[in-house]
């Protein structure tokens, strides 16, 4: 497996760009997710780095090998790079033995063995025989990720290869996948339309927004440091309230907040506030809230809330909490641990 890196790759379809300069590095053996809304260019960018398309300008390399820039472009099937589709893709016609060892010779030593060890990989051993339609979504996925995993690729892509699946099953392939990928050190490169699912497997998240990468970090930094204001509403939900920062801390409506990182004194800006940040405390012991709506979804509820405080416009929170809370209901809130700052 080898380090992707990706250098100024500029593409268009006419005269609209698609992509306007990506710059973007996968560290070797590592997943990282392309997060981003549709429209935004990050399947076009798996294409180019897979060979499918052709850029206008700029660079891609596998390791020390150029495959396409400076007018020279390898073609797809050379340049060892495995692709999971979104659907997995596989022939109906053909066992799941011959879908994962298709395109590889039948007379290639160990073909066998490696197609019965990458089947045990994905958690299919014992399934060879079976054809597509008598597998399930999750496992149609297992299966297309063990046939671009057989001839040992560079670099794997994946194209939102768990959109097409149910929620709950969604969650298991997707840990599934990842624990795949780990397992054999591949390079992994996932485009995603799903902020969670970017967040929980990739060992890094690159946010792309009209045809840039706007951000490019761990998952903790991206959710927690985001960019600007619209990775913040992009990636999660974002409480922003006006603020004038003092060193360290920020002055708001809901009191002095801390900092993540510093603003100059006396500088205006916004806060970005994550739910999970805000609190429910004893009545009196802390801001006064109204509850205004309060949605359940089982393994938590979401709240909103109005507060009013002194001299300030009302101001709208969101929580989240064990249980459930009607309508109408006077509480008292808290803010804890740090808060993003965004200077004007």
């Amino acid at each position: 497996m080898s380090e992707l890196r990706v250098t100024g790759l500029y593409k268009a379809f006419g005269d609209t760009p698609v992509l306007r300069g990506v710059d973007l590095s996968v560290a070797q053996g590592s997943l990282t997710a392309v997060l981003g809304p549709s429209g935004c260019g990050k399947t076009t960018l798996l294409r180019v780095i897979a060979g499918f398309e052709r850029p206008d300008a700029g660079s891609v390399r596998l390791g020390d090998v150029e495959v396409c820039g400076r007018g020279r472009t390898v073609p797809p099937e050379k340049r060892r790079v495995g692709v999971v589709p979104q659907e997995g893709s596989l022939f109906p016609h053909l066992s799941v033995a011959e879908n994962v060892g298709f395109g590889a010779s039948r007379r290639a030593p160990g073909r066998a063995t490696r197609i019965s060890t990458l089947l045990e990989l994905v958690g299919l051993a014992g399934f060879e025989q079976r054809r597509p339609h008598e597998l399930s979504g999750g496992q149609q996925q297992r299966v297309a990720l063990a046939r671009a995993l057989l001839p040992g690729p560079e670099v794997v892509l994946l194209d939102e290869p768990f959109s097409a699946l149910d929620a709950g099953l969604r969650h298991a392939v997707r840990d599934d996948v990842r624990d795949a990928l780990h397992e054999v050190g591949a390079t992994a490169l996932l485009v995603t339309h799903d902020q969670e699912e970017a967040l929980s497997i990739a060992d890094e998240v690159a946010v792309m927004r009209d045809g840039l990468v706007v951000q490019h970090g761990t998952p903790e930094q991206v959710y927690l440091e985001p960019a600007d204001l619209a990775v913040a509403r992009f990636v999660g939900e974002a409480i922003v309230l006006e603020a004038r920062g003092d060193a360290s801390m920020a002055s708001t409506a809901l009191g002095e907040l801390k900092l993540r990182g510093s603003a100059e004194r006396g500088a205006t800006g916004q806060v970005m506030i994550r739910p999970e940040q805000v609190h429910l405390v004893k009545v009196g012991d802390g801001i006064p809230a109204t509850v205004q709506r309060a949605v359940f979804h089982g393994h938590d509820t979401t709240v909103h809330l109005s507060v009013s405080p002194p001299m300030v416009d009302a101001v709208e929170l969101v929580c989240r909490i064990q249980g459930a809370l009607p309508e109408a209901s006077e509480v008292a809130i808290r803010v804890d641990g740090a808060v993003a700052w965004f200077p004007r």
